[in-house]
């Protein structure tokens, strides 16, 4: 069981928002095929996430979209702070939309506690509004 990040996606609509930000302003030059996002803290288990685990995106309330996460590394940011860089695949898997409580930062997340990935055609194939109040009756 790896271990992942949930993080919220502030300021996104949709995942095409997401892929859309991360594809015009974030981009990985060093490592080609990536993508980053910042944040402050950095991970004291670390080494169970990278090359294993995804951080999974919340947008608009809902787990919706992960990414597998390459590298994480210490950085310094615009003012000389510390920040940590999250070096994401460029990607995006969709999840089964899953409602979550708000919170701060990023988290650890559990494998277990993971939303499935949309694969199937017939996943592909329903709204992720529905999915999301299928899942939220316990019919998904």
């Amino acid at each position: 069981m790896s271990l992942n990040i949930i993080r919220l996606c502030v300021g996104c609509e949709s995942i095409e928002d997401l892929r859309d930000w991360q594809e015009t302003h974030n981009e990985a030059p060093d490592y080609p095929g990536c993508v980053f996002t910042m944040t402050t803290m950095y991970p004291k288990r670390a080494e169970e996430i990278i090359g294993k685990g995804s951080l999974y995106w919340v947008i608009k309330g809902r787990i919706a979209v992960r990414q597998g996460i390459v590298a994480i590394n210490r950085t310094l940011g615009p003012e000389g702070e510390q920040r940590t860089r999250f070096v994401l695949k460029a990607e995006w898997i969709q999840t089964v939309p899953t409602p979550t409580r708000p919170f701060q930062g990023w988290r650890y997340f559990d494998a277990e506690k993971a939303p499935p990935d949309l694969g199937s055609e017939a996943d592909d194939a329903m709204p992720p509004e529905m999915a999301a109040e299928l899942k939220t009756l316990g019919l998904l």
